[in-house]
């Protein structure tokens, strides 16, 4: 397959009547030990759509079922540098079923966890906490996300106090001047803006609080945010400030204005190893951070990465992030980048961010997901098979690396081994590299962005203004959904 001759598939739309397509990002809960699923798409319709700030408003998902035990590691004690011979599946009815596209309500999980330690039998580690039975949905709902910030949850006005370097602000939603449309989503847009008061340009996320309750989203954009208030990192994107009115939820962003990874290596058809190497380096810092939070990430790919005016990489799109104790049973992701303990709901956890790297390290160098298909089905078959074809032209330190992280088996995965990242960083692929200059930025990228200030909004797609819909107010009673908002 020619590099620049492959194209993600989109969504057209969220009606539940159409078929899949292969870049799809969808839900699929299962009960462990039942036969019970709910099925939900990921919608969107347009790649560009709200990567500006932190990715697409529409990359908020819905239904979780994870264990509540105190978080274990997925380890195992073998050596790092044995490979296992990816194992031939069969992908039955089941596993069929869930590629299909239905739009569909949140679910409750009452007993999703009472059973877990049945559902995947070859994880002893995971299953032998008596305590995963007496967890009940009160935390499932909070989705193990916790705050220090919980003293601001009946806050209702548009503004709040933000600490900042010289001292205590008194954010308004005034203060924001709205320049342009830099992303739009399936319930809401990003807009670049500018500070009034400090005069920096920033990204303001809005979010219709009408079509956020009606996709049944309200449980995870509360998620991103508390997630996103929760991290610093030079790798992530940074949210400086949220507030709602009684139509719209808003985040404020840090603004990127390089555009996307995505774009990037669409344009050069592949990368060379010496940038895919950089690129994959502050990837692995950055999900090394996350990680030690608790936080999986599960929505790695090219276009959730944004390069910043210095050249270095910005992950974002927290709407897929979740804080683990244990395993999570939600199907997410983009079908490409999906672990094979995904598409099986045998339950996940951070493994599943490392196999995406390996993903993506692939099509860095190659310029194509190593799994991909024109059909969603043949996309999970090929995951599952885990049968990869390489190019002769492959680094083959690279490839190693790459063989290790698509390790079907969890616990024989580089980066879910007793060592954690620190197997990643110190493969043979990086042994050039010092991860305090990789943390610090001082390697030098090898992509500058075209930029003339740093509100340029040339390197995201233009969007007619005039479509512009004024939200509906709601009612008291869908306003305090959002209370801790």
């Amino acid at each position: 397959m020619s590099a620049t001759t492959y194209t993600r598939l989109r969504n057209l739309g969220a009606s539940a009547g159409n078929k899949m397509a292969p870049n799809t990002s969808l839900f699929f809960d299962k009960k462990p030990n039942t036969n019970e699923a709910t099925y939900t798409l990921k919608l969107g319709n347009a790649r560009h759509n709200l990567k500006a700030a932190n990715g697409k408003t529409n990359s908020h998902s819905v239904g979780s079922s994870e264990s509540s035990d105190p978080l274990e590691s997925d380890c195992s004690e073998e050596d790092e540098e044995e490979e296992e011979e990816a194992p031939k599946c069969v992908v039955d009815d089941e596993a069929r079923r869930k590629a299909h596209k239905v739009v569909q309500g949140e679910e409750d999980e009452d007993d999703a966890e009472e059973d877990a330690d049945d559902d995947d039998e070859e994880l002893d580690e995971e299953d032998d906490d008596p305590e995963e039975e007496e967890e009940d949905d009160p935390d499932e709902e909070d989705d193990g996300n916790e705050t220090d910030d919980e003293g601001d949850d009946d806050e209702t006005d548009d503004s709040s106090s933000v600490e900042t370097a010289k001292g205590v602000r008194k954010y308004h939603l005034d203060d924001f001047q709205i320049i342009k449309t830099v992303g739009t989503g399936t319930f809401g847009r990003v807009c670049l803006c500018r500070d009034r008061v400090s005069e920096k340009y920033c990204a303001m996320k809005l979010l219709a609080m009408t079509d956020v309750i009606r996709l049944k989203q309200t449980e995870h954009v509360k998620n991103e945010r508390n997630i996103l208030r929760e991290i610093r990192h030079p790798f992530v994107i940074s949210l400086e400030w949220s507030t709602k009115d009684d139509c719209c939820l808003y985040m404020i962003f840090e603004y990127v204005c390089g555009g996307e990874l995505f774009t990037y290596l669409r344009n050069a058809g592949r990368f060379n190893s010496q940038t895919s190497n950089f690129y994959a380096a502050e990837i692995v810092s950055a999900l090394e951070y996350l990680h030690s939070l608790q936080i999986v990430y599960r929505d790695l790919k090219p276009e959730n990465l944004l390069i910043n005016r210095d050249g270095h990489l910005k992950i974002t799109d927290f709407g897929f992030a979740k804080k683990l104790r244990d395993r999570t049973w939600t199907l997410c992701g983009t079908p490409e980048y999906l672990a094979p303990e995904i598409i099986q709901s045998k339950g996940h956890n951070k493994a599943v961010d490392w196999w995406a790297l390996g993903v993506l390290i692939y099509e860095m160098l190659v310029g194509y997901p190593p799994f991909y298909d024109e059909n969603p089905f043949g996309i999970y078959e090929k995951i599952l098979s885990g049968k990869i074809e390489w190019p002769r032209h492959m680094d083959p330190i690279a490839k190693d690396l790459v063989k290790k992280l698509l390790t079907n088996d969890r616990t024989k995965r580089l980066g879910n081994m007793k060592n954690g990242a620190d197997d990643v960083k110190r493969h043979r692929w990086f042994k050039n590299l010092n991860w305090n200059d990789v943390y610090n930025k001082k390697l030098k990228p090898p992509i500058i962005p075209d930029v003339t200030s740093d509100g340029d909004t040339s390197n995201f797609d233009e969007y007619p203004e005039k479509d512009w819909k004024p939200a509906r107010a709601v009612d008291q009673r869908d306003l305090q959904l959002f209370n801790d908002f």
